[in-house]
């Protein structure tokens, strides 16, 4: 107990002395800078989580988060900024596309000093709408001219975003951060006539390529019918082939033996001669 109120006194005596304080949350860093001494400038080290004490006409704390910080640039006011940020470049071809963008990143915490002294800021929106997006624009501007219109449009989208952010990367992983998502959000926009001349093509490959497949179905199809059927004719050849005069008339004593196997020793009603006329057992009373 008495720790406690000795540890209030010192506190009270800090604040009425003047003296500052401020709360470092989880997810966050501090840094400290010095407006006196010889140590005048930015912290080298970082201040972690819990209650800092400063004297504010000596120093001042600013705390940043290094937890994962999302944001867009789109056309719409109603996303992202009140601005349009969307990212506008050019194709191979000089076609100009249009693009909202989603993207992530995060701030490395042994960086943020770094991060001070560069933008002067602790407001990370400053930053996101405003250095981050021109690195990211440039990117795309220069990055974008590489691929044709279908490419970007098509096959090689995710190719261009991947290449993109390892551009952005590498501008700005000097000041500790570091881009973790980049996307495009929807559709990439274009004058409307290339647009649906892009669609008409891409359709116009999906049919041609459903045919392509049905044929190949056809064709297998028909192959497998023929070699079902030569398979079946070469059997009937052997089975054709393997009846001889002794399997025939082997196959006759092996009947007349099952036929005597199962006589009953009562003569038949009706016999044939050799003649091919029919006799009548007459029966002996």
């Amino acid at each position: 107990m008495r720790k406690l109120i000795c540890l209030f006194i010192v506190f009270v005596a800090l604040v009425l002395s003047g003296c500052g304080f401020t709360v470092i949350k989880p997810g966050e860093v501090g840094i400290k800078v010095n407006n006196l001494g010889t140590d005048r400038g930015v912290d080298k080290l970082t201040i972690k989580t819990g209650l800092v004490f400063y004297m504010p006409w000596m120093s001042s704390v600013f705390d940043y988060p290094i937890s994962v910080q999302t944001a867009k640039w789109t056309e719409s006011k109603h996303e992202g900024s009140a601005l349009n940020e969307e990212i506008t470049f050019n194709t191979k071809e000089g076609t100009q596309v249009r693009a909202d963008i989603s993207l992530s990143y995060q701030l490395e915490q042994d960086k943020v000093p770094a991060f001070y002294v560069k933008f002067r800021s602790d407001d990370l929106d400053n930053f996101t709408h405003g250095f981050l997006r021109n690195i990211a624009r440039d990117a795309f501007n220069e990055l974008g001219a590489v691929y044709t219109l279908e490419e970007v449009y098509g096959i090689k989208k995710e190719e261009l975003l991947i290449a993109v952010k390892k551009r952005i990367n590498t501008e700005v992983a000097q000041y500790g951060v570091q881009m973790i998502q980049l996307g495009f959000l929807g559709r990439l926009k274009m004058e409307k006539s290339i647009e649906a001349s892009i669609n008409n093509k891409l359709t116009a490959i999906q049919n041609a390529i459903a045919a392509e497949n049905q044929l190949r179905q056809v064709e297998a199809q028909a192959k497998m019918n023929v070699a079902k059927a030569e398979g079946e004719a070469k059997a009937n050849l052997a089975l054709a082939q393997s009846i001889t005069p002794n399997l025939v008339l082997w196959r006759q004593l092996e009947i007349s033996e099952k036929a005597i196997a199962r006589w009953n020793g009562t003569p038949p009603s009706v016999m044939g001669d050799t003649g091919g006329k029919m006799l009548f057992n007459i029966p002996i009373k």
